[in-house]
């Protein structure tokens, strides 16, 4: 197997979404892509930018779907009847800047196939960073940041992939200061960027802190400690980031997580910049990926992101 160094490509790639399935034996990759979604396939993790495939699944149609402008942050997950569905967020208007969910669908099982636009699941609602949870009783869940003067991450369940159900609970804002260092102007404190992780019998929420274009990005953990997903107090947020900057990497956050081929490993994808900053500039953010280690207990473990000189060995069972 051959060995490759972060980032994974010298252009833009914020937000990246990773997964790898078995019934295709592909990665596939999405991020924020300015006014369109755009997905990326390979066999190999490492080159997923360089060498892979791709093609535009989706532009948005204003007067036909009512979506308009810059998409965020699109994830996409199988639901529960086989289809593949792509959650993010775009304006529902040309000239408003808040941003609403969307749903996009695939047509058949094939996630390199052809989609559609499907729903627009909570047009009142300010959201951001949609993810996905399909729990051991096969229900599913979304966890998005709620934006209501700062950004909040709420729960809410859901009655089929495309439709949202009424119950839902705010599970964590900003407190610590490792996660209040520099928020955006006008928003009090984020946390943003959710991704559901299972270990064993535990179950994770990693999410992001901070403003995105600081050296201070990071990752933070809440765990599900029982109890009904749809209520607060089943959840609990761990007092230490997971993921800070380091080795010439920073501002590492808004991750996604996948199994490698063989399913013995769990691997991260994050954006990383590579310039230290305080101040909240808009700069390039770069797709990297590397494993994920657990403690004696089950809990995750990562500390800094793999610097840029180093090699990093693909995930386990990977093709050749």
């Amino acid at each position: 197997m051959k060995a490759f160094h972060n980032p994974l490509a010298a252009f833009d790639s914020p937000d990246p979404f990773m997964t790898y399935d078995a019934n295709t034996g592909y990665y596939y990759c999405l991020f924020t892509r300015g006014s369109c979604l755009e997905i990326f396939r390979s066999r190999h993790a490492g080159t997923i930018l360089s060498d892979g495939d791709s093609k535009v699944i989706y532009t948005p149609d204003g007067p036909k779907d009512g979506i308009w402008g810059m998409i965020w942050a699109p994830e996409m997950h199988r639901g529960t009847n086989g289809k593949w569905y792509i959650y993010t967020s775009g304006t529902y208007d040309p000239k408003e800047w808040p941003k609403r969910l969307f749903i996009v669908e695939s047509e058949t099982e094939d996630p390199f196939g052809d989609w559609h636009f499907k729903t627009k699941p909570a047009p009142d609602l300010y959201a951001i960073d949609p993810t996905v949870l399909t729990h051991t009783d096969g229900k599913q869940y979304i966890c998005y940041s709620k934006v209501d003067g700062q950004q909040l991450l709420e729960i809410r369940e859901m009655v089929n992939p495309y439709t949202f159900g009424e119950k839902a609970a705010v599970i964590a804002k900003a407190e610590f200061d490792w996660e209040l260092k520099e928020p955006y102007v006008g928003t009090a404190a984020i946390n943003e960027g959710a991704f559901f992780v299972r270990h064993g019998e535990r179950l994770f929420i990693i999410y992001s802190g901070n403003g995105a274009f600081t050296a201070h990005y990071c990752l933070g953990v809440i765990e599900y400690v029982g109890g009904d997903l749809c209520e607060a107090s089943s959840w609990k947020k761990h007092d230490k980031p997971l993921l800070t900057y380091g080795n010439g990497v920073y501002a590492p956050g808004h991750a996604s997580f996948f199994t490698s081929p063989d399913g013995t490993e769990l691997w991260c994808a994050y954006h990383g910049v590579k310039e230290y900053t305080e101040k909240l500039v808009p700069t390039p953010r770069y797709l990297h990926i590397q494993r994920v280690d657990f403690d004696e207990s089950g809990y995750p473990v990562m500390g800094h992101p793999i610097g840029c000189e180093a090699e990093i060995i693909p995930p386990s069972g990977e093709a050749d």
